[in-house]
C-alpha cells in the first residue's frame, strides 16, 4: 500500500507541475490596432462598480446636444 501511495503523490506532483507550466503559458494575441487592443482589454478587464457608478452619474449630467434643423422642422 506504501508504494501505491508514493506513486499516486508522484502522479499528483507531476500533474500539479504541468498544471502550473500551462497556467504560465499564455497563448500570444496579435492586434491590427491599438484601438483593438485596447478594446479588447476591455472585455477582459471588469470595471469596478464604484467607477461604473460614478461614471453613468457623470454622463447623466451631460448636457443634450441640440435639437437638429430637421428635427426643429418636422417637429420631432
Amino acid at each position: 500500500m506504501n508504494r501505491h501511495t508514493s506513486k499516486l503523490n508522484q502522479h499528483q506532483q507531476e500533474e500539479s507541475a504541468l498544471n502550473q507550466q500551462s497556467n504560465q503559458q499564455q497563448t500570444a494575441v496579435e492586434f491590427a490596432s491599438a484601438e483593438e487592443m485596447l478594446r479588447h482589454d476591455a472585455s477582459q478587464t471588469p470595471v469596478p462598480p464604484a467607477v461604473a457608478e460614478r461614471l453613468q452619474r457623470s454622463v447623466e449630467q451631460e448636457p443634450k446636444p441640440p435639437r437638429s434643423l430637421w428635427q426643429r422642422l418636422f417637429g420631432r
